[in-house]
Order: structure tokens, then sequence, then C-alpha cells
């Protein structure tokens, strides 16, 4: 699941069948960190496009994340989440 299907599935407004961890791997388990990253600001655009995302949702999603991190994954977050507010 991208960050926008989130948002939609958060939002009440997720109408297509959502996407199964088997699907996901199977998505971006090739892409480099450079795809991985052009994917997750292209699903934050349409979000913020679509007026699904802002600042407070991107907020809410690093804290739900967060205890799943490790420190240096923490900190990596951070840093994405820092570039999606801009």
């Amino acid at each position: 699941m991208n960050i926008n299907e989130y948002i939609k599935r958060k939002s009440g407004k997720a109408h297509a069948p959502q996407m199964t961890p088997e699907e996901a791997v199977a998505k971006y388990a090739g892409m480099d960190e450079a795809e991985l990253m052009s994917e997750l600001f292209k699903a934050a655009e349409q979000g913020r496009a679509s007026g699904e995302l802002n600042n407070d949702v991107i907020d809410s999603f690093y804290t739900r994340l967060l205890p799943l991190l490790t420190p240096e994954q923490s900190e990596r977050m951070r840093e994405l989440i820092n570039q999606l507010k801009r």
C-alpha cells in the first residue's frame, strides 16, 4: 500500500481494492531507493492535489510508524517527512 492508498483508507474514501503485502513486495522489491522515493513523492503530490494529504496526515503517519523503526530508520523517515512537507 502506498501512502496515497493509506490516506484514502483512513479518510474512508478507498473504493479500489487494497494492494496485498505480496503485491506490494512484487511491485517495489526491484526498485532502488531513488525509484522508491520517486513513487513516494508522486503519491504525495497526488494526495496534496486531491486535498487528501496535508502536514497533519503526514505527521500522523510518522507517529504511527515510529514505534516500528530503528533509530536509523526513524532518522531517515524524519528526513523524508520534512521533504514531504515542503
